[in-house]
């Protein structure tokens, strides 16, 4: 898979939940390693990072702490059924800004 490269910039001060891979947009889930960035100088971030198939949502990780200028690095058991499934990230804090690279 070719990298993916996203930059969310929530100015709202509430959560936002981003769509990284669309189902059935015919980019692979066959993912090795998620890593997602918090680029704020003064606060963390919380991040939940889920499957989701139109109906249902599946939880990878729910709610974890990115303190200021650090990276949370996925890599075990994150490839999906891209046909299935989109990939979604949510954030919430205070105007959270983050950048998400897949791989």
């Amino acid at each position: 898979m070719a990298g993916i490269y996203k930059q969310i910039d929530n100015n709202s001060g509430s959560a936002q939940t981003i769509t990284v891979i669309t189902k059935g947009s015919g980019v692979s889930g066959n993912i090795k390693k998620i890593l997602i960035a918090n680029e704020n100088t003064s606060n963390a971030v919380d991040i939940t990072v889920d499957l989701h198939d139109g109906t249902n949502t599946f939880t990878i990780i729910k709610e974890v702490e990115i303190p200021v200028k650090t990276s949370l690095v996925l890599s075990d058991n994150i490839s999906f059924d891209s046909n299935a499934f989109s990939l979604r990230i949510t954030t919430s804090g205070t105007t959270p800004l983050i950048t998400v690279i897949i791989k």
